[in-house]
């Protein structure tokens, strides 16, 4: 505690003192750069962000400036060869995580990502120069089977209806392979059906896993943010049969009649995907830079700044790829034995 009292110490002091200044604009020489952001997904098209670096005092690129390079030459390339060179585009968001965002630009390529695929993808611009990078698309891990311990189920009679609800523990069980280094991230999403206006509810939480937390040190679980971050490595589990640990709470199913039980088609989507090494130590990077306890120092002034890591040439933007495995639940299958 005395450690963590000093430290509260001295962030106070900064910022009183830090209070007393405006308008600091650090006298930093730095010439904007080629920004290139792509995450190949095994399964969906290629979709490249190109835009380039500011500096701070220009503004807000999403209100006053306008950073993304429409007249960039965009290559791509797959296993050594030229693939495409797509055009900059404006195209229809289908985001369900961002429902406000109406259109997407960039540059849409046709390729496909499969497993094992060796991309490179090059831009040009004629004002702030070229950037590259690469990766290496995984092979998916596959979920090989889900183990489930249903808790405090209950059921009700609402009118004619019937509500269901519960808890319950995942063990979701996969294999990582032994001849290579493996980097995964866990995620889920829950579909439920409106359509019979009938109640649905799960609520995924991660804190029983503790490979989520793995790169958290003891006294980072004390100061810093840990929750919604679910990439790992397999530096534990090299080559071993292992479970995720994930649990259900607050699950709620409701049917109109129990002659049809399943009648109610919600369900939740678990996924485990296999993601590039560029992806992780991006992810984490970010973690560090915002919650670690370097990043918290760094942001004080008490330790050298934290960046977040990137593998494109310019040091701007990073080049991921991902192969998801996923196992779709039916929410009725939590009370169908109960």
């Amino acid at each position: 505690m005395a450690f963590l009292n000093r430290i509260i110490y001295i962030v106070l002091s900064l910022t009183l003192f830090t209070s007393c200044y405006s308008d600091f604009e650090p006298d930093i020489e730095s010439d904007p750069v080629v920004c290139i952001n792509a995450l190949a997904k095994t399964g969906e098209p290629l979709r490249i962000s190109v835009t380039r670096t500011w500096r701070w005092s220009e503004g807000n690129p999403d209100r006053d400036i306008d950073i993304v390079l429409k007249d960039a030459i965009v290559s791509l390339y797959v296993n050594g060869e030229l693939v495409e060179t797509p055009h900059f585009s404006i195209w229809e968001a289908n985001d369900p995580a961002r429902p406000w965002l109406k259109n997407e630009n960039g540059y849409k390529c046709s390729y496909i990502p499969s497993p094992g695929d060796l991309i490179k993808i090059t831009a040009h611009s004629p004002k702030y120069g070229d950037a590259e990078g690469e990766v290496r698309v995984p092979i998916p891990v596959d979920i090989d089977k889900t183990d489930m311990n249903v808790m405090n189920v209950k059921a009700n009679q609402i009118g004619d209806k019937f509500l269901y609800t519960g808890d319950a523990l995942l063990e979701l069980w996969f294999t990582d392979p032994a001849e290579m280094d493996n980097y995964y991230m866990f995620g889920d999403k829950r579909n439920y059906d409106y359509g019979n206006n009938m109640i649905s509810n799960a609520y995924i939480e991660y804190d029983s896993e503790p490979l989520f937390t793995e790169h958290v040190s003891p006294i980072e679980s004390i100061v810093s943010e840990t929750s919604g971050y679910t990439i790992f490595t397999d530096r534990l589990i090299a080559g071993k049969s292992y479970p995720l640990h994930i649990r259900v709470s607050n699950i709620q199913y409701e049917v109109a009649s129990m002659d049809n039980f399943d009648s109610n088609k919600s369900s939740i989507l678990l996924t485990l995907n296999a993601i590039s090494e560029s992806y992780y130590k991006h992810v984490l990077s970010v973690w560090v830079s915002n919650d670690g306890i370097s990043g918290i120092l760094g942001g004080i002034g008490l330790g050298d700044p934290t960046w977040e890591c990137s593998n494109v040439s310019t040091g701007a933007g990073v080049i991921a790829a991902i192969a998801p495995s996923t196992v779709e639940i039916p929410i009725a299958m939590f009370f169908q034995d109960k």
